[in-house]
C-alpha cells in the first residue's frame, strides 16, 4: 500500500578494509527496517556510500567531491572501522575521520562502530593509528563494537529505531509549536437586540451592531488600532483611536453606525504590538447581519 514518507540519507563511511559483506549486511538491514517500520514512522532510510553513489569529477580533491556530493546532504552517518584508520590528508587523519568531523560540526547524528572480528592484517602502524583515534573519540562518542553479522544487524536496528523515534518527536514538537503560535487580536462583528414600543404602543426590535476586537492570545496586546475598508462612516467618531492594552481573552466593543447605504461586507485590519515590541496585524472580512 502506498504511503507518504520522509527520506533520510544515511551516509556509510568506512576505510577500504571494511568488507563488502558487512556493507551488504547494512544495506539489507536498512531495507528490512524500511519494510517493517517505514510506514509506521512514515520514514524511509536510504543508505549512501561513495563507492556506489559518488560520481567522478576532475578539478578538485576526491574527498572534496565526496563531501559536496554526499556528506553535506546526508542526514546521519554510520562510520565503521575494522583494522585500518585510513589514509590521512591535510585536514584530517583519514577520509572517514574527516567525514565524521564534518557531520558532527553540522549537528548531525554520527554512529561509530568498530568491528572486532579477527583479522590477518599485520599493518601494525594502521592498527595503532586506529586504536589511538578511537581513544581520542571516547570523551565525545560512544563507540560500539560488533564481531559478527547478528551483532551488526542489531546495531543497525537500534540506530534506525532510535533515529526514527527522535525524528517523530521533532516532527511532533514542530507541529505543537505551530499550533501554539499566539493568534493575537482578531476582529469580528456582533449585534445586540432590544425590544421596546413605539409611540403607538407597538412592539419593535432595535438591533445595534459592534466591531469586537478579541485578544485570543496568551499575552497582552499593546497599542491596538483598527480600521475598516470601505469605511463609509461606519466607525463612530472618536472610536478609532489607540487602545493601550487588551488583555488575554479580553475584548473591546465599538459601535457601528450602519445605514441603508452601508456595504454588505468590509475588511477590518487590526494592528498591535506584542511583548517583543514587534508590530503585528490580522485582517478579516466581516459581514454585518
Amino acid at each position: 500500500m502506498a504511503y507518504q514518507a520522509t527520506t533520510l540519507h544515511l551516509l556509510i563511511s568506512c576505510p577500504g578494509d571494511v568488507t563488502q559483506e558487512d556493507r551488504e549486511v547494512i544495506r539489507r538491514s536498512v531495507n528490512r527496517w524500511n519494510f517493517n517500520y517505514g510506514q509506521h514512522f512514515q520514514l524511509t532510510v536510504l543508505p549512501i556510500w561513495w563507492g556506489e553513489h559518488a560520481s567522478g569529477e576532475f578539478g578538485e580533491h576526491p574527498q572534496d567531491t565526496i563531501n559536496r556530493q554526499l556528506v553535506d546532504s546526508a542526514d546521519l552517518a554510520l562510520a565503521i572501522f575494522w583494522t585500518r584508520l585510513g589514509t590521512g590528508s591535510e585536514r584530517a587523519v583519514s577520509g572517514t575521520a574527516e567525514e565524521i568531523e564534518r557531520m558532527a560540526r553540522a549537528g548531525k547524528t554520527v554512529t561509530i562502530l568498530h568491528c572486532t572480528r579477527p583479522t590477518t592484517n599485520s599493518d601494525l602502524e594502521q592498527q595503532t593509528a586506529l586504536r589511538d583515534y578511537l581513544r581520542s573519540l571516547e570523551p565525545n562518542a560512544l563507540v560500539m563494537t560488533y564481531t559478527d553479522e547478528a551483532e551488526l544487524v542489531s546495531r543497525i536496528d537500534n540506530l534506525l529505531s532510535r533515529q526514527a523515534t527522535l525524528f517523530m518527536a521533532r516532527a511532533s514538537d514542530t507541529k505543537t509549536h505551530a499550533l501554539e503560535e499566539d493568534p493575537g487580536v482578531w476582529p469580528s462583528v456582533d449585534f445586540r437586540e432590544k425590544v421596546d414600543t413605539d409611540r403607538q404602543g407597538r412592539l419593535r426590535t432595535r438591533r445595534s451592531h459592534f466591531i469586537v476586537l478579541t485578544n485570543k492570545g496568551r499575552t497582552p496586546a499593546k497599542n491596538v488600532t483598527f480600521s475598516i475598508e470601505p469605511d463609509d462612516g461606519m466607525i463612530l467618531l472618536g472610536d478609532d483611536g489607540v487602545i493601550d492594552v487588551i488583555g488575554p481573552d479580553a475584548e473591546i466593543r465599538f459601535p457601528l453606525a450602519l445605514s441603508m447605504g452601508s456595504p454588505s461586507q468590509f475588511n477590518c485590519k487590526v494592528k498591535w504590538q506584542g511583548l517583543d515590541g514587534k508590530e503585528k496585524e490580522n485582517v478579516a472580512t466581516l459581514r454585518p447581519v
